[in-house]
């Protein structure tokens, strides 16, 4: 009898979702996940069934599960990664049923999430992905969009929005996206500076392409391929 009303006390207390959610990747789907995930994903009932987390202390929990649920039950959206993966290596029905799942855990912590936390980019930027890879390109624009609104000092918003534009033909509109971006992240931002060069230069603006790649370079963006392509062309970026 003890030990049912202690069940019974647990489910008051912890959130239903967590009792509902049921999901276990793989070894290898683990892996991939930064910490956040994989501290959100170890709040709930499935992990602890995994045996992923051996060693996990009643207080880890407690912390693990506040820090999930002040991210709109953020173990959803990181299963909803992991479906949005599987899905990429699948075909067919099996490739739409991921979809579908990647989807609906992805929209269930983006419904919950504040505006103002620090993931909420992220995972609006990942239920558009879903919304492209299911071939519905208004609701990903629709979701973008929304993000710039919402989110227009944080430079994920242009550089995703323009991706997707590019990536749909329109570059034009894409960098058109990009320098709309405030003074502040423009000077700030490496990635938006990256993605900058290598519009421009697409569009055969080379010396604002090279302008964009110093900044980007300086403010220490890792990947190299706009400089090698701009060097192949004769221009040095320092």
């Amino acid at each position: 009898m003890k030990k049912s009303v202690f069940i019974y006390t647990a489910a008051l207390i912890l959130p239903t979702s967590v009792f509902g959610f049921d999901f276990t990747p793989t070894q290898a789907e683990f892996s991939t996940w930064d910490q956040r995930c994989k501290l959100a994903y170890s709040a709930t009932g499935s992990a602890r069934k995994s045996g992923l987390y051996p060693n996990q202390s009643k207080a880890d929990s407690s912390k693990a599960l506040a820090f999930a649920e002040s991210a709109g039950g953020a173990w959803h959206y990181c299963a909803g990664v992991v479906y949005l993966k599987r899905a990429e290596s699948s075909s067919g029905n099996l490739r739409e049923a991921n979809l579908k799942r990647a989807l609906s855990e992805i929209q269930f912590t983006a419904r919950n999430i504040n505006k103002d936390h620090s993931w909420y980019p992220e995972i609006y930027i990942d239920m558009a992905k879903v919304h492209f890879e299911m071939g519905d390109k208004q609701a990903g624009f629709e979701t973008l969009r929304g993000l710039l609104k919402t989110h227009k000092n944080n430079s994920l918003s242009y550089t995703a929005l323009a991706y997707y534009l590019k990536r749909n033909g329109d570059a034009k509109a894409a960098l058109k996206v990009l320098k709309q971006a405030p003074e502040n992240l423009q000077a700030e931002s490496a990635e938006l500076n990256y993605f900058l060069g290598w519009y421009s230069l697409d569009a055969g603006q080379t010396d604002d392409a090279v302008h964009y790649a110093t900044r980007a370079y300086q403010l220490g963006y890792p990947v190299p391929g706009l400089r090698n392509k701009l060097q192949a062309q004769g221009r040095i970026i320092p």
